[in-house]
């Protein structure tokens, strides 16, 4: 379990994230077609997992005291448990 009070463990628990998406994309049994949803929703959470670790490097690189944290998993969707928005 990572740090939910630093950069790097928050940076951690999304990549953590990106990881497990990736492997049941990776896992994903074909042929695709352009209208599976379940797929199509793996790829747009790899997306949004991608664009908030890009925003935590802004953040990290602009701010790093604890308020700033907190804002950050507050507005992050993909960190729900650690009290942040709606997990995705």
């Amino acid at each position: 379990m990572s740090d939910m009070r630093s950069w790097d463990g928050l940076r951690e628990t999304l990549e953590a994230r990106r990881e497990a998406v990736n492997k049941e994309i990776g896992a994903y049994p074909g042929p695709i077609t352009g209208c599976d949803a379940q797929f199509n929703h793996l790829l747009v959470e790899r997306q949004q997992l991608n664009r908030e670790l890009g925003r935590l490097n802004d953040e990290m690189a602009r701010d790093n005291s604890p308020p700033a944290i907190a804002a950050f998993i507050k507005s992050c969707p993909f960190l729900a448990g650690a009290g942040g928005g709606k997990l995705i």
